[in-house]
């Protein structure tokens, strides 16, 4: 077999992959007509992944009349993904460790407080997950900072700043690893979450109190990290604003004057659809006293929609682990 025939097959097999896990479970004709090869070819694809373990019969589907088709079910638990992410909440740094399947789904939760972080601080439950889960194929990691080509540069934990991140927990586990920004991930995983996949652009801006504020910016519904990952770092933006000031989050004639801002300076940079809004302390009153503000400063054409999010900690496991599990999608594709 030929290059081109080699890699035209690997072609046909990630769009019947993906198909198959789209739909969750198909007939080898609604396979065939959804990707518009024949029947034949995707009945040869289908029978080499169900070789692999990554597809099995599901039974027979429903009779319309005739003889029943043989339905095909995507097999989500072929691999898994392990995600370690941190956040503020309530004042502690929590860690909250989640196993995946490949459409996306936790099959493990667990959730702890951390009081010390160092390089070495995640081992213990990543090699608990492993000895659970014998199928992890990937690691990921949220962190609230910024990694440049596997170094931790800037952190809320400064025992990291400065260590070979990725390179160390590769070499421990002979395992691809990610590590992406809270913020960023939060960003993408409301968009996920949200289906807001459109074009434009979309900014998730996050106020964690005890630490500075960051934003996670989408744009046509992928993240926008900027040449060297700081895209986002809106509190080093020069708006005479003090972020660290506790009676800054008290004061909601403050917060708001602040943070509408910010939304200001990012209107007029980015000029994005949507803003999205997440702290313990906003309030529909907050939204309210913001987007007022936001009329004021802003001309009418260039006024986003303002939003607060419900769940952060869900936005940000969501993101980290679309994130994460595209490392272990097949790259090969056709582009017209």
């Amino acid at each position: 077999m030929n290059v081109n025939a080699l890699v035209m097959k690997e072609i046909n097999t990630n769009l019947v992959r993906k198909t198959l896990q789209t739909k969750r479970e198909a007939t080898k004709h609604q396979i065939a007509e959804a990707t518009g090869l024949s029947t034949v070819t995707v009945g040869t694809i289908l029978q080499t992944l169900i070789d692999k373990n990554m597809v099995f019969d599901a039974g027979l589907a429903d009779s319309r009349g005739g003889r029943p088709a043989q339905l095909f079910r995507f097999n989500e638990n072929y691999a898994h993904a392990l995600i370690l992410f941190t956040h503020e909440e309530n004042g502690l740094d929590m860690l909250y460790v989640r196993v995946a399947d490949l459409n996306g789904d936790c099959v493990y939760e667990y959730n702890t407080p951390l009081t010390d972080i160092t390089l070495h601080t995640f081992e213990p439950y990543i090699d608990a997950a492993l000895e659970k889960y014998s199928s992890i194929r990937v690691i990921g990691f949220g962190l609230p900072g910024i990694e440049i080509d596997g170094e931790i540069v800037l952190l809320d934990y400064p025992a990291l700043v400065g260590t070979p991140f990725i390179k160390h927990y590769q070499d421990r586990y002979q395992l691809p690893v990610i590590v992406e920004n809270d913020v960023n991930a939060a960003g993408l995983g409301y968009c996920r979450r949200h289906q807001m996949e459109s074009k434009g652009a979309i900014v998730y801006l996050y106020f964690p109190q005890k630490y500075q504020p960051g934003g996670g910016i989408c744009i046509d519904g992928q993240l926008y990290k900027g040449t060297s990952n700081y895209a986002g770092e809106v509190a080093g933006m020069p708006l005479g604003i003090d972020w660290g000031d506790p009676a800054l989050y008290t004061s909601r004639e403050r917060i708001c004057e602040a943070i509408a801002t910010l939304i200001r300076g990012i209107s007029y940079l980015l000029n994005p659809h949507r803003v999205i809004l997440y702290g313990k302390f906003l309030t529909d009153l907050h939204l309210a006293d913001i987007q007022q503000r936001c009329d004021a400063l802003l001309p009418a054409p260039s006024i986003p929609q303002l939003h607060l999010a419900a769940d952060f900690t869900l936005d940000y496991q969501t993101g980290i682990i679309a994130e994460t599990l595209e490392l272990l999608a097949p790259q090969i594709s056709l582009s017209l």
